[in-house]
């Protein structure tokens, strides 16, 4: 064999070795697909800011009593730790990825250099480098299957709901609208419109949405097969729609600041005689949680953390039984 086929096989050997490589690094670094019934976190926290998010044996939180960096710990709240030191809020988890909003005022230090830097980011699970998918100002950020649909906010065109593949591949406009993606059913995200305030549903992929209920009405929660919305043409006393057989429940006769549901309870910022309140979704076995005027209300399987007004504290509760006692919580 002569020199000059030595070196061709040899040259074909090397590309083919790159190539190679290549492909195995993409197959390596390829973000495994979602369930698509996957959501990444529940509707009633991301109104809440996501600040808490329960997901395979763990909760992942912001801390507030460390600049609202990402931690993790048991769901019982044993085993706080530090997951990296950025800020953050609107955490979602699925498969072996975190997603989040770095909700950045400005100053942080970001892979060695100083500044403003928010937008939407990836961390794997166990690993500390963490992947910008769009730098950007943002809203409620959520994760549906396969796509990250948020609040994408900039100077020219305001407030629109965006797209984006984990991978960051794929991103850009869903639709030129002010949609909050929190509340998910069935693929499909229902939200207040914004100068009308009714309920209305966008498919993802649409380029439009329609009107599902006729009413003003403010964040809407799903929890089961039910609707849980504040009432805007009743003082925004807080309502109950079966996705079930359509029918509408007035669940409290007392104005709701902000609530979430979780199980078979609700907890509420009760407006007259300020107080955070527990109760059934029934309505029954009310109880007062705390007086004050309280926000960020954030509820997992075992505990529902919640912050005092503009306060960067944040205080625990159960979330279900006990006597309404409630603590400091400082992992």
């Amino acid at each position: 064999m002569n020199k000059r086929i030595i070196a061709i096989v040899v040259a074909v050997m090397v590309i083919a070795l790159v190539i190679g490589g290549v492909l195995l690094s993409k197959i390596l670094s390829r973000i495994p697909d979602n369930s698509p019934d996957t959501v990444g976190n529940t509707s009633g926290n991301l109104n809440n800011k996501g600040l808490f998010c329960e997901n395979d044996g763990y909760i992942y939180f912001a801390n507030l009593n460390d600049s609202h960096c990402l931690y993790r710990m048991r769901t019982d709240c044993s085993n706080p730790e530090k997951l990296i030191d950025v800020p953050v809020s609107y955490i979602n988890s699925a498969g072996d990825y975190l997603y989040f909003y770095f909700d950045d005022p400005g100053g942080t230090k970001f892979m060695g250099v100083a500044g403003r830097m928010s937008g939407i980011f990836r961390l794997k699970k166990g690993e500390t480098d963490f992947v910008c998918l769009d730098k950007c100002t943002s809203g409620v950020l959520n994760l549906i299957g396969n796509t990250l649909y948020y609040e994408h906010y900039d100077n020219t065109n305001g407030m629109q709901l965006y797209h984006c593949s984990p991978d960051g591949s794929d991103k850009g406009l869903a639709v030129d609208e002010i949609i909050n993606p929190a509340c998910v059913v069935n693929g499909d995200i229902y939200y207040s419109e914004q100068d009308s305030m009714k309920l209305k549903i966008y498919r993802p992929g649409s380029s439009s949405s329609r009107l599902f209920m006729d009413m003003a009405m403010y964040n809407p929660v799903l929890n089961g097969s039910d609707l849980y919305f504040m009432n805007m043409n009743d003082d925004y006393c807080l309502y109950r729609y079966s996705l079930a057989d359509g029918s509408l429940t007035k669940v409290t006769s007392e104005r709701v600041d902000t609530f979430n549901v979780y199980g078979n309870v609700i907890f509420y910022q009760r407006n007259q005689d300020p107080a955070l309140i527990r109760v059934e979704t029934d309505g029954s076995n009310s109880t007062v949680i705390a007086t004050g005027n309280y926000e960020n209300i954030n509820c997992t399987s075992m505990y529902t953390f919640y912050s005092p007004f503009k306060e960067d504290a944040m205080y625990v509760t159960y979330t279900f039984g006990g006597n309404g006692e409630s603590s400091r919580f400082n992992p």
